[in-house]
């Protein structure tokens, strides 16, 4: 059936952009930037409290503008950090976010390869102020005819409303069966893509699949893609 995609919509984060990387940089930077000492243990504690927001961002129990403000202000109030609110130590986070964004190797040449044969799209959940200024930045933008962004739109995936909205946002969608999703996340990607009735391409890492969500495909990075494609 993969040989009938059309369009395929990729996710952004930690599938097209190495995001684990260059969150932590930030991470850092912004610590070095503050004069704040950084103990090992902070990022862990700082991806857990952000994972947990992300989550309930994705089930409609809190908003873009409570991770803004909640995620920082939650981790200072744990480790007693007092010195910076956790709002403007996000801004500034954010800030080199933007400047530290790497797309993984091989991804602009993958793009470039597959746009010949089909219609690409970037659906991510993400703060609209550095979403689409890191795709600038990667440059990788031009080759997709659509990008939407759930903080743009006001709902994210996996919800159908995020879904739909996609489907239109471009001219003649091809049908349902046509269109495949590209991404990380079982939950937001794969389980989304599952319930609007497209197909799926989970980007395992190499981790296992321990969820009872069942992805279409399964590849360990997104330069495998073309493999399930042919």
């Amino acid at each position: 059936m993969s040989n009938k995609i059309k369009w395929i919509l990729f996710d952004l984060d930690n599938t097209l952009l190495d995001f684990s990387a260059a969150s932590q940089a930030s991470f850092n930077q912004t610590f070095h930037d503050h004069n704040i000492e950084l103990k090992e243990n902070y990022y862990q504690e700082y991806t857990l409290i952000n994972n947990q927001l992300w989550s309930d961002f994705e089930d409609n129990k809190v908003t873009a503008a409570d991770i803004r403000k909640l995620r920082f202000t939650r981790l200072f109030e744990k480790l007693g950090i007092s010195d910076i609110s956790g709002l403007t130590f996000n801004t500034d986070y954010l800030n080199n976010l933007i400047k530290l964004s790497q797309s993984y190797h091989g991804v602009p040449e993958l793009l470039d390869s597959l746009s010949n044969n089909y219609r690409m799209s970037i659906v991510t959940n993400g703060l609209q102020e550095v979403q689409r200024p890191r795709i600038k930045k990667t440059g990788i933008g031009h080759y997709f005819e659509s990008i939407i962004v759930s903080d743009e739109i006001g709902v994210s995936k996996p919800d159908h409303a995020f879904f739909q909205n996609v489907y239109e946002s471009v001219n003649h969608p091809p049908e349902l069966s046509e269109i495949m999703i590209v991404g990380d996340s079982l939950k937001s990607d794969i389980k989304g893509g599952i319930d609007f009735g497209i197909q799926t391409c989970w980007i395992s890492h190499g981790k296992e699949n321990l969820s009872i969500i069942e992805p279409n495909n399964t590849i360990r990075a997104v330069i495998e893609l073309p493999e399930v494609l042919h």
